[in-house]
């Protein structure tokens, strides 16, 4: 795209986003006077921008599949929109003219002539948008997947083959092997499986399940009643109880705890177990009286307790490091969020040597739990919730990192920390309500004529299964390498270079909130809505690009 071009994309983005100053616009009128290329760019961008609007409005929708939208490139997705949802970039304008010719050409004469003969003022916010326009219902709805939750995990080593899992995770069917530790798996019918390992599973739906190898406990409520779990060709099935299996190549071992349980096999009686009864059936197939396994099968309650004692220790470990971690001279800022008081509306800034000019002003945000339920987070929920901070000086790299848990984006921009007027040389920090991070840097003062910021998008990487989730989120911006990147949980995310023009070698923060934006951008004080609705529990910012390895080891000394 020629550069003139990606000027004007920019500055309609920054428009649409409530940012582009008098200058701004003026820049806008002189660039479509001039080039029919800018005219027709500005087109599809209102085409765009209508098609959403008209898909809100009418519940036509376009078949986009996530897969599809993975497999567009950063400037496709750059060029849709920044604040769009990733279902636009798949949008085929050819399906929609039909239905959307007059809405598109009456919007586009309107925005024509409001660059062409309005005086020039700042366009309106989104909460003025929202405001002044009825509420669209949704004409799709948001879809997950699985057919059951991971929702402990201790002392695990997965199998190499197995993709690494987190609490909170949705399970597919598929299979999930460990070789040490335990895995607690809550199904969507409401059993509850305990895996050990060394252990191999297969996972068939909301009701069913199939053991390889290793040994579980399950727990069967009533209303979960008829889970069924399959062992080479028996199958378990649970009449509302607690029972137990360990298989191995010896055969399989069936221990009822409660309850009682039936054993389908092909051509054969049913056979009932009931509580305190237990039957082997060796690798011949035959059964025969057993007793209780070697060793005690692990239950909810003996987890639980195992997990409260790992949450400790890391815990523990997390307070060592971040002991460590203050002492670097790299950090500028660092927020714990760990003072206990909740009348207490200070946020201390916890580098060592102290330094209180860094220390934040809590606005509204509440004090919650933190990773850990003897730690402190705070909750911003409301569109007053912020934390002020001033942050003086001049830097050149920057790392930005945080733990934050996600209720939802239900904002088009979601904030994590963003400077006050976004001047020269300030950075922009916060999250898409299409789940990307979005990075940026202001080139030049506001109103002075020259290249225009570069917004860094990473990947859409949350979703609403992760809602509630703690989740570590890191940006670097590296002046030597011209690059950004971003990070989730410790692994790269994506990684973009800043043109020659674009580059900006002297950063700056000033006044800056974490978790909002600050500046009313209307008058009688009105501002954008871009608090975060979620929580932040550790922030940290680096005068320097950490490598991949440090924002991996902050992310693993970190984890809950």
């Amino acid at each position: 795209m020629q550069p003139q071009l990606e000027e004007l994309e920019s500055l309609l983005l920054d428009w649409e986003a409530g940012e582009l100053d008098p200058p701004g616009i003026d820049r806008v009128r002189e660039i479509l006077r001039g080039d029919a290329a800018a005219r027709t760019l500005f087109v599809r961008m209102q085409m765009l921008s209508s098609a959403l609007k008209l898909e809100a409005e009418t519940r036509i929708t376009a078949p986009t599949t996530r897969a599809e939208v993975a497999a567009t490139t950063l400037p496709q997705r750059r060029a849709a929109h920044p604040a769009a949802r990733p279902s636009l970039v798949a949008l085929r304008f050819h399906q929609w003219i039909a239905v959307a010719a007059a809405f598109v050409i009456c919007m586009l004469a309107g925005r024509l002539a409001y660059l062409e003969f309005a005086p020039v003022s700042v366009p309106p916010t989104e909460a003025a948008r929202a405001a002044s326009s009825p509420p669209a219902e949704s004409s799709h709805e948001a879809m997950s997947h699985g057919v059951a939750l991971v929702t402990r995990l201790v002392d695990i080593v997965w199998d190499q083959d197995q993709s690494h899992l987190e609490v909170g995770d949705a399970l597919a069917a598929g299979r999930l092997a460990i070789d040490s530790g335990y895995v607690q798996i809550e199904f969507f019918c409401g059993a509850t499986v305990i895996l050990e390992g060394p252990a191999e599973f297969e996972l068939f739906s909301a009701e069913r399940a199939r053991v390889i190898s290793g040994r579980l406990r399950a727990h069967v409520p009533p209303a979960a009643r008829g889970f069924t779990i399959d062992v080479d060709d028996m199958q378990v099935v649970d009449l509302g109880t607690e029972f137990g299996l360990a298989v191995s190549p010896a055969g399989t071992h069936v221990q009822v705890i409660d309850g009682e349980v039936e054993l389908h096999q092909p051509a054969q009686q049913t056979r009932l177990l009931t509580a305190g009864q237990a039957l082997l059936r060796g690798a011949d197939g035959v059964y025969q009286a057993a007793t209780q396994p070697h060793a005690p099968l692990v239950g909810i309650t003996d987890l639980e307790s195992r997990d409260q004692g790992q949450h400790t220790a890391r815990y523990e470990r997390w307070k060592a490091w971040s002991a460590q971690l203050r002492r670097d001279p790299r950090l500028v800022t660092y927020y714990g969020f760990d003072e206990a008081d909740s009348w207490e509306r200070r946020l201390t800034c916890g580098i060592d040597p102290p330094n209180g000019e860094l220390d934040g002003a809590i606005v509204g945000a509440g004090r919650v739990t933190g990773r850990w339920s003897t730690k402190g987070a705070l909750e911003f929920k409301r569109p007053g919730d912020r934390v002020r901070i001033q942050i003086p000086g001049e830097f050149q790299s920057l790392t930005f990192a945080c733990w934050a848990k996600i209720d939802s984006l239900d904002r088009r921009f979601n904030s994590l920390f963003l400077t006050d007027n976004y001047n020269q040389g300030e950075p922009h920090w916060q999250i898409l309500e299409s789940g990307q991070l979005y990075f940026s840097v202001r080139p030049v003062e506001r109103g002075t004529p020259g290249p225009h910021d570069r917004k860094v998008l990473s990947p859409p990487f949350w979703e609403p299964s992760m809602s509630g989730r703690w989740l570590h989120l890191a940006t670097t911006f590296n002046v030597e390498t011209k690059t950004v990147t971003h990070f989730l949980n410790g692994e790269i995310l994506s990684q973009d270079r800043i043109p020659d023009e674009q580059m900006v070698f002297t950063t700056r923060i000033g006044t800056a909130s974490i978790g909002n934006w600050s500046i009313p951008t209307q008058p009688e004080a009105q501002f954008a809505i871009r608090n975060l609705n979620g929580s932040i529990d550790e922030f940290a910012l680096f005068s320097a690009a950490l490598t991949a390895d440090e924002i991996k080891a902050m992310y693993e000394h970190g984890q809950p």
